[in-house]
């Protein structure tokens, strides 16, 4: 299994409703986990609200960063 990778990405897409003080937006650009078998980013947003994109469909990745473990 592949570590998940932090990426930066543009939100091309909103399919789901938002919460009250959502930061999700169409043409954001934020920084989440890209899990490549999935081909899915997820973004915890400031109010709580928890978020799956799909690449290429609901964002475009901007930039990744490969996720490093500190112990």
């Amino acid at each position: 299994m592949n570590a998940p990778k932090y990426v930066t990405f543009e939100v091309l897409k909103v399919e789901d409703t938002r919460k009250t003080g959502s930061t999700v937006a169409v043409g954001r650009v934020l920084k989440g986990l890209l899990y490549e078998s999935s081909n899915t980013v997820f973004f915890s947003d400031e109010n709580g609200q928890d978020w799956t994109f799909y690449v290429g469909d609901t964002c475009k990745i901007l930039d990744k960063k490969e996720q490093t473990r500190i112990f």
